[in-house]
C-alpha cells in the first residue's frame, strides 16, 4: 500500500512542480517515482521514468543555485537511485539485476565526496543485485563493505536496506560464508521492540 502511496506523491510532486522548478530538482523526483513504479513491477513504466529523469538532469544548466536540500544531488545520486530502481525491480524481473550492478557500479566510482550512508546505499544495492543475479561471491563482498561501513552513518532506511538484503541471503545460507554473513548482519542490526521473531527479519 505504502508503494502506491509514494508512486501518487511523486506524481503529484512532479506534475505540480511547473517549469520554475530546476530540471535536476525534477529529475529526483523521478527517480524516486521511478523507483515506487518498481516495488510495483512496473518495469516499462519505470525505465520511461528513468529515461525521464536523466534528460532531465542533463538539461539542468547549472546556472540557477539548487535549493538547499538539494544541494547533494549529483551524477553519482542519479546512478544510485538507477541502481535502486533496477534492484527493486529485479525482484519481478531477474535479468534487471545486471542493470542495478551497472549504475551501481558507476555510482561507487564516483563517490569522492565523503558522504559514506550514500555509498552503504550503494554497496546494498550491488550486493542485493549480486544475490539476485545468483552471485553470492561477489555479493558477499559488497554485503561485507557495507556492514563495515556502518555505524553512526545508519539511518532507519540503512536498516530497511540492510533487512531488505538479509531476506536475500537465505537462499545461500547454506554456503558457510553466506551463514558467517547472516550471522554477522543479524548481530549489526538494532533489536526489534515487540513480541519474539527475527529481529533481521525484513
Amino acid at each position: 500500500m505504502y508503494k502506491r502511496q509514494a508512486l501518487d506523491l511523486m506524481r503529484l510532486a512532479t506534475s505540480g512542480s511547473g517549469d520554475d522548478v530546476l530540471p535536476r530538482t525534477r529529475a529526483m523526483l523521478c527517480t524516486i517515482e521511478a523507483w515506487a513504479q518498481a516495488a510495483m513491477g512496473k518495469g516499462q513504466a519505470m525505465r520511461r521514468t528513468l529515461g525521464k529523469a536523466e534528460d532531465l538532469f542533463v538539461s539542468d544548466k547549472a546556472d540557477v543555485p539548487p535549493p538547499d536540500w538539494m544541494q547533494t544531488f549529483k551524477e553519482e545520486d542519479l546512478y544510485g537511485m538507477q541502481a535502486l530502481a533496477y534492484r527493486t525491480l529485479a525482484e519481478f524481473e531477474p535479468g534487471a539485476s545486471a542493470h542495478a550492478q551497472h549504475y551501481a557500479e558507476k555510482a561507487l566510482a564516483l563517490r569522492v565526496d565523503g558522504r559514506q550512508r550514500s555509498k552503504i546505499f550503494d554497496y546494498l544495492s550491488m550486493a542485493s543485485a549480486c544475490f539476485i543475479a545468483d552471485d553470492p561471491e561477489q555479493a558477499d563482498r559488497y554485503a561485507r563493505l557495507a556492514l563495515v561501513s556502518m555505524g553512526s552513518n545508519s539511518s532507519h532506511r540503512t536498516w530497511d536496506r540492510l533487512r531488505e538484503m538479509y531476506r536475500l541471503t537465505a537462499e545461500y545460507a547454506g554456503y558457510p560464508r553466506i551463514q558467517e554473513l547472516r550471522e554477522e548482519i543479524k548481530l549489526a542490526l538494532p533489536k526489534t521492540k515487540g513480541r519474539g521473531g527475527d529481529s533481521a527479519r525484513a
